[in-house]
């Protein structure tokens, strides 16, 4: 009877030797397997798996002949393989559903972080190229009528090309990134307007306001202009006595609101082709997708206004 106690530890030894070695294999192959880069299809990695789980079991066995007792009777030799794959079922395999699960999970995402890169270049492309279609044609119409001044009025020729560098000082510096600030582009308007005003005289008149919160908010550059430009050029300058516009902006609730409003002639002719407009539509979709909205209006008695809603961004570009 003492003979039998003093040698029965030594079959629980050997099934516990035999248990940890076919862990030791199977966790062995699990480890390898989340550290290759080589090894990517699921299936082949379950059948990896799976080999090493078969593997194990046999060596366990081999290991459990070596470490059985001579004096005690064997297990069946089916008992030992179903516990060892048993317990390597319940252990791994949930383990290893969650860490597939991540790595595919993980694949998904690179993927879709190149494809939104791709997408990025492709949308800064299109934006690039929608700026690079912008063009004040004031400017060439300014320095024809500096010309013109200097022999008629050197102080207002002056004058004119003072406000001409201020508007190319305040247009120049970020004309070709993705945002700037309103307020630099509610300089360029001012010193823009000034400009005209010196050329149509009192047939222009305008007023820009903006709270301090709203100039510090990010907006696409020349959107401001876009929509002042074609305010002039269709509804102030085919009136006969001009009119006057009207710039507000402001924040509210986490949107900025900016609008241009005259008082010319109207939907008549005041969208005229309508490349202007669409242009900035397609920049302000570029840069905020739908959450941006360009909007038109006609005034009582006779004008339009033109205003564009953004998300507040301040003091960053656009991302």
């Amino acid at each position: 009877m003492t003979a039998s106690r003093a040698l029965t530890p030594h079959a629980w030894m050997a099934d516990g030797i035999a248990l940890l070695a076919c862990f030791c294999i199977v966790e062995s192959a699990s480890v390898c397997l989340r550290k290759s880069e080589w090894l990517l299809s699921t299936a082949a990695r379950w059948i990896v798996l799976a080999a090493a789980t078969g593997a194990g079991i046999a060596i366990s066995c081999v290991i459990q002949q070596e470490f059985w007792p001579a004096t005690l009777s064997r297990h069946p030799a089916w008992l030992l393989p179903a516990v060892l794959a048993a317990f390597i079922v319940l252990l791994r395999a949930p383990e290893e559903i969650n860490a597939e699960v991540r790595r595919r999970a993980g694949l998904a995402l690179a993927q879709a972080q190149v494809l939104h890169q791709a997408e990025r270049r492709i949308l800064e492309a299109r934006l690039a190229a929608l700026q690079g279609q912008i063009e004040p044609h004031f400017l060439y119409n300014t320095l024809a009528n500096t010309r013109a001044l200097i022999r008629q009025d050197a102080g207002a020729a002056e004058t004119m090309l003072n406000h001409l560098i201020a508007y190319l000082r305040a247009a120049m510096p970020d004309l070709r990134e993705n945002t700037t600030s309103l307020g630099q582009e509610l300089q360029r308007a001012q010193a823009f307007l000034d400009i005209l005003k010196i050329r149509l005289g009192e047939r222009l008149n305008f007023h820009i306001s903006a709270a301090p919160e709203a100039c510090a908010c990010m907006i696409p550059p020349l959107a401001v202009m876009t929509l002042v430009e074609n305010a002039i050029k269709h509804g102030i300058e085919p009136r006969v006595r001009g009119g006057s516009l009207r710039i507000d902006a402001n924040c509210n609730a986490g949107w900025l609101t900016v609008s241009v409003a005259d008082d010319g002639v109207g939907f008549q002719s005041e969208t005229g082709g309508g490349i202007g407009l669409l242009n900035l539509q397609e920049r302000l979709h570029v840069l905020f997708g739908p959450a941006a909205e360009l909007r038109l209006e006609a005034l009582d008695p006779c004008g339009v206004k033109a205003s564009f809603v953004l998300p507040v961004t301040k003091g960053e570009s656009v991302q």
